[in-house]
């Protein structure tokens, strides 16, 4: 008799790597100097200085596989996240604080 497997969803990290293709081809990238002293890590590619996962000093290393998308920072101001981890916790951090 036919074995029955039923569907298992897949979490958020693991959908974005199958729709990407990234598969473990990520990097790490070091977090530079930011304005405010550290760089915070968000849930939403969004300033909301209520809601930090993370705050990532110079030098800090941090995952990821490269993906970004466009958000507001301080002030409404637009600019570009990435999508990273650090200790486990992924987030959005501002790009232009990444090198």
């Amino acid at each position: 008799m036919k074995e029955i497997t039923k569907a298992v969803p897949l979490d958020e990290s693991e959908l974005e790597n199958v729709a990407a293709g990234y598969g473990s081809g990520g990097y790490y990238i070091t977090v530079g100097i930011c304005p405010q002293g550290y760089l915070p890590l968000y849930p939403h590619p969004q300033w909301d200085q209520d809601h930090e996962l993370a705050q990532l000093w110079p030098g800090y290393q941090v995952f990821t596989y490269g993906r970004t998308t466009g958000g507001t920072w301080m002030n409404g101001a637009r600019c570009t996240y990435t999508y990273v981890c650090y200790n486990g916790t992924w987030g959005y951090a501002n790009s232009s604080c990444l090198k």
